[in-house]
Order: structure tokens, then C-alpha cells, then sequence
């Protein structure tokens, strides 16, 4: 029997409009009125992803920037796997060497030493992934993410990476050329601290080896005292297969990368077409 639903958030409960329908999260409730514990799965920021569920009036604990960070339902952190500061030096300058845009994910936001650069490669990657859509839209919705997100500029990086009260969870960094994405993954790889992974056909996103999402997921049913076999995990992309690999019952969106969908047991709808509620009912039909 399913008790706990653990969900992805980019491609699966939000849709195309960085939004969650109310079809989902009449889904949710009505697991939540049988008893069944909901939580986010997210690789983004506790207060980033709190933005977007509040506006649909739901609230929920959350297993955060891909593990890094758990959070009960009050907001406190249960748990942090932060990366060792030589080890994010190293990281970094990987990245930079490979010529990438990477933002820093910290105890204090987001942070970017260069917000220019990073606006320019945000407007760039979405014209090419919406062709049709008008310029002026994208730049809104690009000066929208950084404002929203609160993504904090330090052009010097030597006050990010030699501040010892400043706590780096992950970073996600950016490429359109999937070469040098490639390349990056390769080389951060040989570190057996580190765990890589993607949310996006043009980026990679790095946290300390114990910050994915199954080990975190299983951490946080355990002290439910719910097992993997009994929780349900849905998602769509790279950073959801661990989660997806050790749930009992996986599905993946229908809009979903092809090794996703591989793994999962399940196949649902599209994010855009409330795939998430439809798995969630589909469970339901048969969870006694």
C-alpha cells in the first residue's frame, strides 16, 4: 500500500506556465483525505519552490536542490548534505574552465557573479527552445526567474568561495554546447564526493554524493516510518531516476526524458495535460 507520493516539480507538477493546476492538486488532497503523505521533490530552493505550491494553495515538506536540503511542512530543516569548500573551488573552476554559466545554491540564495551573462544565455536558451514565442515575452519571463529566484551578484567569487559562514548546497551550471556538457559531467565525475546530474537538456547540477534524491527520499520516509516499497515517486528528467529507481511504485511524465521512462514501472500523461493527477488517481484505484 502506497503511503507516501513524493513529486518532481519542473516538468511534472508544474506545467509549460511554471504553474500547478488544480487538477493536481485536487489529486493531492484527495490522496492526503485517504491518509497517503504528500512531499515535494524538487531540484530547486525551499523558498523558490514554496513561491510557486503557495500560489496554488498547497503547502508541503520538501526534499530540496535535488537532496541537499530537507525541510518539514513548517519550513525547518531536517537535514543538509553541503559541499566541502575545496571541494566547490574545485568544482567551480572546472566549470569556469569549460567557459559555463554556474550559479551557486547557498544557505543564503542563489548567487551568480555575473547576473548580465547569465540573463543573456536564459533569453538565448529559450529562443531557441520556443522559436515562436515573442522576444519581449522571453525577456520578461528570464528578468521574472532572476527577480523571483532573488539570485543575489558577487562578481568576486573569492567572496563566495573564502566565506566560511556561507554554506554552497549545489550548483547548477549552464551549456548549449552538449559537448562541453558532456565534458564537465565527465570530469567532475572522477570525484567520488560529487554527484552530477541534469533538470535540463542545457545543464548539469552538482551536489555532495549523499544529495540525490533517493537517498534522501528514503531518509525522509524512514522517519515516517513509511518504507520505499510503500512511497510512490513521479518525475520526468535525469535528476529523478535514483528517486524513481528506489520507489516502489515509479512513474515517469510522459514528457519525460526516454531513460526516464525507461526506468519507471509507470507512464502517465504530460506535465501540460495534469499527467500528475492522473497517476496519482490511477494509484489510487488500486491502493488498498
Amino acid at each position: 500500500m502506497i503511503k507516501v507520493i513524493a513529486s518532481d516539480m519542473d516538468g511534472t507538477l508544474l506545467n509549460s506556465d511554471i504553474e500547478i493546476a488544480q487538477e493536481n492538486v485536487e489529486a493531492i488532497e484527495k490522496a492526503r483525505a485517504k491518509g497517503i503523505h504528500f512531499v515535494l521533490c524538487t531540484g530547486r530552493m525551499y523558498d523558490d519552490a514554496m513561491g510557486l505550491i503557495n500560489k496554488a494553495n498547497l503547502y508541503a515538506p520538501a526534499i530540496c536542490m535535488n537532496g541537499a536540503e530537507i525541510r518539514d511542512e513548517h519550513g525547518k530543516i531536517i537535514l543538509q548534505h553541503p559541499i566541502d569548500r575545496n571541494l566547490a573551488r574545485n568544482t567551480y573552476n572546472t566549470l569556469t574552465e569549460l567557459g559555463m554559466y554556474t550559479e551557486f545554491f547557498t544557505d543564503m540564495g542563489p548567487i551568480t557573479t555575473d547576473k548580465a551573462r547569465g540573463k543573456e544565455f536564459m533569453i538565448e536558451m529559450h529562443k531557441r527552445i520556443h522559436p515562436d514565442v515573442p522576444a519581449e515575452t522571453i525577456m520578461d519571463k528570464v528578468e521574472e526567474r532572476f527577480e523571483s529566484k532573488d539570485v543575489h551578484e558577487i562578481p568576486d567569487v573569492e567572496r563566495i568561495l573564502g566565506n566560511k559562514d556561507l554554506t554552497i548546497l549545489k550548483f547548477i551550471s549552464f551549456s548549449s554546447d552538449k559537448d562541453i556538457l558532456a565534458k564537465a559531467k565527465q570530469k567532475l565525475e572522477k570525484d567520488s564526493e560529487l554527484s552530477v546530474t541534469s533538470s535540463f537538456s542545457d545543464n548539469i547540477e552538482i551536489t555532495h554524493r549523499e544529495a540525490q534524491k533517493g537517498i534522501s527520499l528514503q531518509y525522509y520516509v524512514e522517519k515516517l516510518g513509511v518504507t520505499l516499497d510503500e512511497t510512490f515517486a513521479i518525475g520526468d528528467n535525469m535528476n529523478d531516476i535514483s528517486m524513481l529507481k528506489m520507489a516502489g511504485y515509479s512513474v515517469a511524465m510522459g514528457n519525460g526524458e526516454e531513460e526516464v521512462k525507461d526506468i519507471a514501472e509507470h507512464v502517465t500523461l504530460s506535465n501540460d495535460e495534469h499527467g500528475v493527477a492522473a497517476a496519482i488517481y490511477k494509484m489510487l484505484e488500486t491502493n488498498d
